[in-house]
């Protein structure tokens, strides 16, 4: 079938096959995806397409006023790309056949309504079909010897986008360049979005990050890279929502966009640590541990899948695992700036009562470039505090009031720490100090 931009039926018929949509196995099984497809639908055919935007499907769908004090656009976005998934399911299972389909472009929300007809086959002679073959072939033979090896390295039977999570060679980028400059953007985007990751208890940094490597799955779906960071950012941005519908909303994105780069890359590093991570956002802390554990096995040498593993170790109270293999001496001329394993193997350190040697890792991991955030800043004045510098605590304390003043530290690690009596040793060395949370 194929598409055309011939008048489209009458208004009846077109809520026919939003009915039929709604009782896909796609959505029929969930109230809110219908309600925002009816939603946005009928406000396209009333001419208001233009109108929609995230406040108003928070209003008119969720019946979420702006008076009710909740922002409802991150709930909004997340179940706008749940539902783009669910009409590309359908449109690939039972609603193939459909002589009409419903899209909603990434970034709006009004629906762009596509008839669908049926085409047969150009009719070619025998000369011309000839001429097509040959001349495919010649460029074919050509051209083998130019791109194999890229490939076999980008494009495997798949025909999924597999390259490296580092980045690129001289080699890779001229290659690429030349054939597909959307994934080789998309590359670099992604790369780049990775090191940006941390410090990420700031929401605002967070963000902009994810957006990054939103773009880069918009450039290009099949390279995994996207997937995975995008599944990172997303869970760590679940710790700073309560429980509740929109986290649960946001799990499920981020661990459906791990298990995307799973499928495009099983055995790449970041794709097992972006599933690990999640496993642990689902608080499957075994099967995280053991697919992150998969991801260092892989590639030792990435420090961007020992950030996360780390991450998992510290809030999942395996610090012994910590220190064994984040100890940033183990990395000796390595550039270690914005790799928060640094701060965990300090973390660790504390943790296990070594507190003079916590206090030497964190200002070893602030002097490598190590992020600094509320939550190291916090386990430095915990570090003093505990090793007797109870004037120096005191002093970084008031220091951390001016710089965080609404950190809302003590809720996020509360909702990271998987044993409680973790977080509770450092807030008692912090209360110790003058501590006071302001969080509400």
């Amino acid at each position: 079938m194929e598409s055309t931009k011939a008048p489209l039926p009458d208004k009846e018929i077109l809520l026919g096959f939003l009915e039929k949509v709604c009782n896909g196995q796609e959505i029929s099984g969930s109230p809110r995806l219908q309600d925002f497809l009816t939603y946005v639908v009928t406000e396209t055919l009333e001419g208001r397409g233009g109108q929609i935007f995230g406040k108003t499907i928070a209003e008119d769908v969720y019946k979420r006023p702006p008076s009710s004090g909740i922002d409802s656009s991150n709930l909004v976005r997340v179940d706008a790309g749940r539902l783009r998934r669910a009409l590309e399911s359908y449109y690939n299972g039972d609603g193939a056949k459909d002589a009409v389909r419903f899209h909603i472009d990434s970034g709006q929300y009004a629906v762009r309504f596509e008839t669908q007809f049926d085409t047969p086959p150009a009719r070619t002679g025998p000369r011309r079909n000839l001429l097509i073959a040959a001349t495919a072939f010649l460029v074919l033979l050509v051209a083998g010897g130019l791109v194999y090896v890229f490939l076999q390295t980008f494009y495997p039977q798949s025909g999924r986008i597999v390259g490296p999570a580092k980045g690129l060679n001289k080699t890779q980028r001229e290659v690429l360049l030349n054939r597909s400059p959307a994934t080789l953007e998309a590359v670099d985007l992604a790369t780049q979005a990775r090191s940006l990751i941390f410090p990420a208890s700031n929401p605002a940094r967070l963000t902009a990050t994810r957006g990054m490597f939103e773009r880069a799955v918009e450039l290009s779906p099949n390279y995994y890279g996207g997937h995975a960071g995008l599944a990172q950012i997303v869970g760590l941005q679940t710790f700073l929502l309560p429980p509740g519908e929109e986290r649960d909303a946001l799990i499920e994105l981020g661990y459906w966009h791990a298990k995307v780069a799973l499928d495009l890359s099983p055995a790449s590093p970041w794709t097992q640590s972006a599933l690990g991570w999640m496993e642990f956002v689902r608080g499957n802390i075994d099967e995280a541990r053991s697919i992150s554990g998969h991801a260092i096995e892989i590639d030792p040498d990435d420090l961007s899948v020992l950030n996360f593993d780390s991450l998992i170790g510290i809030f999942s109270g395996d610090f012994n695992h910590v220190v064994q293999t984040a100890n940033p001496a183990n990395f000796e001329g390595q550039d270690l700036r914005r790799h928060v394993f640094t701060v965990s193997y300090a973390v660790a350190k504390f943790h296990l009562g070594e507190y003079d040697a916590a206090l030497a890792a964190l200002n070893e991991a602030a002097s490598l470039g190590g992020p600094t955030s509320p939550i190291s800043y916090a386990y430095l004045i915990a570090a003093h505090q505990r090793s007797g510098e109870e004037s120096t605590a005191r002093k970084l304390l008031g220091d951390f009031v001016t710089s965080w003043p609404n950190s809302r530290l003590e809720t996020l690690l509360r909702r990271l720490y998987v044993h409680p009596e973790d977080a509770d040793t450092l807030f008692d060395a912090l209360k110790a100090a003058g501590w006071k949370s302001s969080d509400q």
